[in-house]
């Protein structure tokens, strides 16, 4: 942010008010978020700002397009990055969680350990896939250098 001369700010759904977050994306340039349900935020952002999606290890961008498409609607006027970690060791995977947060313990062990050797999800119904659930419930470290490049 030093380097750009950009002001971050962070906001979270767990500690403030949804108006709140409102209020400072419709006055943001830029909207960077990993992929899910809080980018429908774009919708309040300025003409001209800029949406980056970022993607967890092993999901497609090209395959999840809700956001891009979003920015690319009739009057939005909003430009569109995406990014993915392509560095699985950036990746903190959960498989003892509930499914429906990713966990696939319950799973037999060979899928489970066909899940954790997957590189790339395939295309699947949403949204109960035990390997997208796993895979979009991991948590990512951006590697700074492959996300200024986007």
């Amino acid at each position: 942010a030093q380097e750009f001369q950009m002001r971050v700010v962070t906001v979270s759904l767990e500690e403030q008010s949804f108006s709140s977050i409102i209020q400072v994306i419709s006055g943001a340039f830029m909207l960077v978020s990993m992929h899910g349900a809080q980018l429908i935020t774009s919708l309040f952002l300025p003409r001209a700002a800029t949406v980056v999606e970022l993607f967890p290890f092993a999901v497609s961008p090209e395959q999840y397009t809700p956001y891009k498409t979003l920015t690319s609607l009739p009057g939005m006027e909003l430009h569109y990055v995406s990014w993915r970690n392509t560095k699985e060791e950036n990746t903190v995977i959960h498989p003892q969680r509930p499914w429906e947060q990713g966990g696939i313990a319950h799973l037999e062990k060979e899928e489970q350990e066909r899940i954790m050797a997957s590189k790339d999800v395939p295309r699947h119904l949403c949204c109960r896939n035990p390997e997208w659930l796993f895979r979009i419930y991991q948590d990512t470290l951006v590697d700074i250098p492959s996300f200024l490049d986007v």
